[in-house]
């Protein structure tokens, strides 16, 4: 088995323009500032949610239905073997249990979803644990790649305007 030491989420550099290193910070920071997250926050503060209101009733969840989830994202992101799934996470700054917390958010929001609704809370003032959960979160539904991606092309286009 190869080394599994994950890098910070806050160290990942996704980018580098005229010298200057941007990371996962700056990219979700930008979008923020666009207006681009309010929706992913709102759903996102849902399956938080469900995910507690899950465990208030005490359900268990269902663990065929997480492996099923489990390969159908490993087999979408071409990632077969598990020391590929481990270098997946460790490049992201992501852990294996942080992935089954993601995969259980996603079946509570599933099955209990349409019961609870969401805090109404403002991403800016919310707390870093629960700012650290989204930007895991928007690295594991692939939100974060799309971030990242408008970055660049803002960035490229602004550097072929200078």
């Amino acid at each position: 088995m190869g080394d599994t030491q994950s890098i910070s989420r806050d160290d990942i550099v996704v980018c580098v323009c005229r010298g200057k290193e941007y990371k996962t910070r700056d990219a979700i920071d930008a979008a923020l500032f666009r207006g681009e997250l309010e929706p992913t926050w709102k759903e996102f503060l849902g399956r938080v949610k469900a995910e507690k209101r899950a465990e208030e009733l005490e359900l268990e969840v269902d663990d065929e239905a997480l492996n099923e989830a489990a390969e159908a994202f490993r087999y979408q992101h071409d990632l077969i073997a598990a020391e590929e799934m481990e270098q997946w996470l460790g490049t992201r700054g992501l852990t294996l249990g942080e992935f089954s917390d993601y995969l259980a958010r996603q079946y509570w929001h599933r099955t209990v979803g349409g019961e609870v609704e969401p805090e109404d809370s403002d991403l800016t003032s919310a707390p870093a644990d629960l700012r650290e959960l989204f930007t895991a979160e928007l690295m594991f539904s692939g939100e974060f790649d799309r971030l990242t991606a408008q970055l660049m092309w803002r960035l490229a286009a602004q550097a072929a305007n200078a």
